[in-house]
């Protein structure tokens, strides 16, 4: 047992075994509630509240804002609570198993479970990274068949493995640490993409354009429906037709790649859109080589049409006004083709591709680098903690 208790990565300064805590015993257990929602004057005050609907917002650290104020009022008629800075807390409803650390004093709804950590005995830091370890165990012990959920008898028997608490506190940074280089990543991969944005918004509305190499400028730009500089090719590849299909050649489903298989439908580099679902009008531009599910559609230029500019114009089309069905959305490419463009010569269309495509050759890079640093801290996990 003594074994069993003892990291595959430690810090050389620590020798003793960790030990097994009743998590209530070393942290203070708080949840939350909700104010009366038909009353106005319990909402948008000045105190932040984590409700469901902040449940993109955990699992990245710390949560700064929340998308509903209360009130003082609020608080004292639901009979909630104000949990103080660095409260640790993890959802135990929708989003079952996620976790944050309050990054100022806020009140949480009754979908979660909040702790705070005590003096010397348990680091509110630790306690956050070792429930994103615990994630898996919360989301097989909820039940319920629309949302899951997590009872509270759960939490007050809730037992976790500890080392003395410099230890901890010294885990806790070194893992903070990392999760600041993924929010430096991420704040780099969004100022690129929106440098990326305002140059197409310049370069489409003719605000920018480019010279040929005398410096003179280059024709006007033709107005055309997509239909005439573009086709469409469908699939009919099912993603649970490929469980046991192993290859070398990329399929790609709605979210992206999907694997690789051993065949491949297209010889040449084209463009997808997804075609139906959450993820309509979704463009990805796919390797040669490569397949797509029957869920999207393939997209090829015709003669004089630069691929990536192709694939910039589809980027710039707003498909909701050519969606159709209320359940699962859904668009034509016989809707969508009718869509009027303007394009410029071939020669303009490869500058306009080549400068746009060296700021995507970036946003990869760096994307690359987050992921590489989610690896980096997922192993740390593992091997880190008991």
């Amino acid at each position: 047992m003594e074994n069993n208790l003892i990291p595959k990565l430690r810090f050389p300064e620590f020798s003793n075994s960790w030990e097994i805590k009743i998590l209530e015993k070393i942290a203070k257990r708080g949840t939350g509630h909700t104010p009366d929602k038909n009353h106005t004057e319990y909402y948008n005050g000045g105190i932040k509240w984590i409700s469901l609907a902040d449940s993109n917002k955990l699992d990245n650290g710390k949560i700064y804002n929340t998308k509903f104020n209360i009130s003082e009022l609020g608080i004292k008629k639901s009979s909630a609570v104000i949990h103080p800075k660095n409260t640790v807390l993890l959802s135990r409803d929708a989003g079952v198993g996620k976790s944050a650390i309050m990054s100022e004093s806020m009140a949480v709804s009754q979908h979660f479970v909040t702790w705070f950590g005590k003096n010397n005995e348990l680091d509110n830091y630790f306690l956050y990274y070792k429930l994103q370890i615990l994630k898996p165990v919360f989301e097989k012990i909820a039940v319920g068949n629309t949302i899951k959920t997590i009872g509270m008898p759960f939490f007050k028997n809730l037992k976790i493995t500890i080392p003395e608490y410099s230890e901890q506190q010294k885990i806790a940074t070194f893992l903070t640490s990392v999760d600041e280089r993924l929010t430096l990543l991420a704040q780099q991969k969004e100022k690129l993409e929106l440098y990326k944005k305002g140059l197409m918004q310049q370069i489409f509305s003719q605000k920018l354009r480019f010279k040929d190499e005398n410096g003179k400028e280059y024709p006007d730009w033709e107005e055309k429906k997509l239909g005439e500089i573009c086709e469409k090719k469908s699939s009919n590849i099912s993603a649970n037709t490929l469980e046991k299909n192993h290859g070398e050649f990329k399929i790609y489903g709605a979210t992206g790649f999907l694997k690789k298989v051993d065949f491949y439908q297209e010889q040449n580099e084209y463009i997808s859109i997804v075609k139906d679902g959450a993820g309509v009008g979704r463009i990805l531009l796919c390797e040669a080589k490569s397949s797509v599910l029957g869920t999207l559609d393939k997209i090829f230029p015709k003669l004089k049409i630069d691929i990536y500019f192709l694939f910039t114009t589809l980027e710039n089309i707003d498909y909701t006004k050519y969606s159709t069905g209320s359940t699962i959305p859904h668009i034509y490419f016989k809707d969508y083709s009718k869509e009027k463009i303007k394009i410029p010569c071939l020669e303009e269309q490869q500058k306009i591709a080549s400068f746009l495509s060296a700021i995507d050759v970036q946003i990869e890079g760096v994307s690359k680098k987050i992921e590489q640093t989610k690896l980096f801290k997922k192993g740390l996990l593992q091997q880190m903690f008991v």
